[in-house]
């Protein structure tokens, strides 16, 4: 009778050969990393308050985004006060205007069909184009409106509510006029929402928005063109690499 005596296994050695379990590291996972379905490559990038915007392409690989951040206070003054300061411009050539109304007129279109009726021989009243000019002789027409060449126009204005019938077909000038007045009125409507927006901002209870991706691109140098279209908005433009 004979006993046999196993062989020890050196402390640390698994057993078993090449088909023993032996212990490693789990590998790394990326969970934004871009990923393939069916639908196409979908791309993420985390934006600085930690949301994840993504986007899906099959045919585009995205490697940058232009992020913009939300509206900075003191952009957002700067910007309607500049708006302010146009919109009292814009108010002030048009009553100006009015006091003595000067008009233009030119024909859209040289060639030698009737202008004033269309292919069906149905009348037509945007074969001509009015214009309000700006007093002490200026060039660029303040005010635009289409007729025909009897001076007619087809949308008018009520005097008094300026509500607008697109149907109702009346005399150019005086509508020309009346759509001046109605600009002038929505410019002063606006002064006001500027003004509002200014007092919000400093007193804190303006909506500055979020973090949001505006443009996704191929190439940081096409994410860098990209963001420079946003130079005078009231958000910051920033290139960021998608993430990996």
């Amino acid at each position: 009778m004979s006993t046999d005596t196993p062989a020890r296994q050196p402390k640390g050695v698994p057993a078993g050969g090449q088909f023993a379990a032996t212990t490693h590291a789990e590998p790394e996972l990326s969970l934004t990393a871009p990923k393939v379905t069916s639908k196409g490559r979908t791309t993420s990038v985390t934006l600085p308050d930690g949301r994840v915007a993504t986007r899906t392409s099959k045919t585009k690989e995205y490697s940058h985004v232009v992020v913009l951040s939300p509206e900075v206070p003191e952009l957002v003054i700067k910007d309607r006060e500049a708006s302010i300061i146009r919109a009292q411009a814009s108010i002030a050539a048009r009553e100006e205007a009015l006091k003595d109304p000067k008009f233009a007129k030119k024909q859209r279109f040289r060639d030698d069909r009737d202008p004033d009726v269309d292919y069906k021989g149905e009348p037509t009243y945007n074969g001509f184009e009015y214009y309000l000019m700006p007093a002490g002789g200026g060039r660029e027409p303040l005010e635009t409106m289409w007729g025909n060449s009897k001076g007619d126009t087809k949308g008018c204005y009520d005097p008094e509510t300026f509500e607008y019938d697109v149907k109702k077909v009346g005399r150019v000038v005086p509508e020309l006029k009346l759509h001046t007045l109605e600009h002038i009125r929505q410019a002063r409507k606006n002064i006001a929402s500027y003004e509002a927006d200014i007092e919000s901002v400093k007193n804190g209870t303006y909506n500055l928005g979020n973090y949001r991706v505006s443009d996704w691109a191929s190439r940081p140098d096409l994410a860098e063109k990209a963001s420079r279209q946003y130079a005078g908005w009231t958000r910051r433009a920033t290139v960021t690499p998608i993430d990996q």
